[in-house]
Order: C-alpha cells, then structure tokens, then sequence
C-alpha cells in the first residue's frame, strides 16, 4: 500500500515538474512577426543581442505588417512589427503600438542608369503614368519606364501611394511579394525604378541611390536629413503588442530603446527619432 501511495506521489510530483518545465521554455521564447524588412533589417541582429543580455529565445519570422498584426490577434505572436500606425479598429481590439525608430524610404534604380537625383513631380509622374520613358529624365535611352513595387499590403505600398497621390500603379510595373526583394529585382532589371527600405541596401554596389530633389533643395540619406525632415520619404516604424507591453516583451521594446538597442538601429540602416 505504501510503495502504491508513494508511486502515485511521485508520479504527481514529476506531472507537476514537467508543467512547470513546459511554461518555464514557453515563457522564454519571444515570438515576433510582421515586416520583414524589420525582421531582415534589424531583428536578427537584436535578438541575438538581447538573448545574450537575458538569455531568452526568440522565434523569429515576417512578411509584411498587416500580416504581423494578425497574428498578434491571433495569439501566435508577442510582438509584431510594422511601419504604419494602427487603425482605430485594431486599437479597439486591444492592440497597442511604440514607436521605435525611424525608416528612410530610398528612391533606387539599375547601377548602369546615368540617372543620379530625381524631383519629386518627377517621381509623382511616373508613378501617375505620365512619365514613360527613360529619355525624358536622361537615363537609358529609348528605354520604357518600369517600376518595381512593394507589395501593396505593406506600409511602403501604402505610404508611397499617399506621398505620391496615384490610385493605381502604371499597367507594365511589377509588384514583389516583399519588400526587400524590390532590390533583388531593380539589381538585375537596367530600365527600372522602385522604392524600398534604406536598411536593405545600405552599403551595397549593386544597386544605385537617387537623391531627391525637395523643394528646389537636393538631398540624400542622413541621419541630420531624417531627423530634421528634409529628406521627404521617411516612417516612424512601431512594435505592437496586446495590451500594453508586459514581460519580455517590454524589456525588449525597452533594450531597442536603450543606448545598445539605439547603437543597433544605426548599424542596421535605420534611424533614431
């Protein structure tokens, strides 16, 4: 009787054990999703930061905001990622949004394009369709005008229809299904033009940078042109989590805003506010 009543403890106890091992390794996994260009930009490179700080995991994945937004009310995530401000429908399902750094939108085309700054009406007529061709802006010549899009789910899309006052993109253009691969596709397409995060292509060779004509005044990427506003194409990115952050979750949001997580949001190409 006493070795069957000792068993059933024991039994009890290991149940009990094993609970609290499961919620213990649940609890130290931090799970993002959302755009991935935070998620290719900068998320890996924090993660691995701040799970050396606090020694958590993090199950890391992305596609574009609305997607990531989803999944937080879904329950499938803790923190989603994205560059728009939540709708009053979504804050009216519990969702909270942070502000947590600033990215510029560059205006990019074929490195073999002679063409190096671009006027804003420039950039609203072809986006409008009323600019074609390549020889009204003096790049390839006799060439047709195509654009490369982000998808039209994401921030960028939306942002950049708003900025630019089209309701539809010209019929030959072509819409990636994410972000970062506008720069996989202008890299390797000489007659294109297309808009995408600085972070994705900060640094490389193979593609090229318009600066903007704003104003009558030229500028490129700089912190002093985010910050101060002069460069026209820039977002405020968010972190967005159910209720207010709590837990992991706020110690993250917090590490992103401390002197270490600010060092990383240069490094990866985007901006302080």
């Amino acid at each position: 009787m006493i070795n069957k009543l000792t068993l059933i403890i024991a039994l009890f106890l290991f149940t009990l054990l094993t609970a609290d091992i499961h919620i213990s390794r649940a609890q130290d996994i931090l799970r993002y999703n959302g755009s991935s260009t935070i998620l290719k930009g900068i998320m890996y490179k924090a993660a691995r930061a701040f799970e050396k700080k606090e020694g958590i995991k993090f199950d890391l994945k992305g596609k574009s905001t609305g997607f990531g937004i989803k999944k937080l009310l879904a329950g499938e995530c803790d923190i989603a990622g994205g560059g728009r401000p939540l709708t009053d429908a979504e804050k009216g399902k519990g969702l909270v949004e942070t502000k947590a750094f600033l990215d510029a939108y560059a205006v990019v085309v074929h490195p073999a394009n002679p063409l190096s700054e671009i006027t804003i009406d420039q950039l609203r007529g072809i986006m409008h369709g009323k600019i074609t061709s390549w020889n009204d802006l003096n790049g390839p010549a006799g060439k047709k005008i195509v654009i490369i899009s982000p998808p039209k789910k994401s921030a960028h899309y939306k942002f950049f229809k708003k900025m630019m006052g089209f309701q539809e993109l010209p019929k030959n253009s072509i819409v990636v299904d994410m972000t970062p691969n506008v720069y996989k596709k202008v890299k390797t397409f000489p007659v294109s033009i297309g808009w995408l995060s600085y972070s994705t292509i900060m640094g490389k060779k193979d593609i090229k940078i318009l600066d903007i004509i704003n104003k009558g005044k030229k500028c490129d990427i700089s912190p002093s042109s985010v910050r101060s506003g002069t460069y026209p194409f820039v977002k405020t990115m968010y972190f967005y989590t159910m209720g207010q952050p709590s837990g992991m979750s706020k110690k993250f949001i917090d590490f992103m805003k401390s002197d270490a997580g600010k060092a990383i949001v240069m490094e990866s190409g985007f901006f302080n506010e």
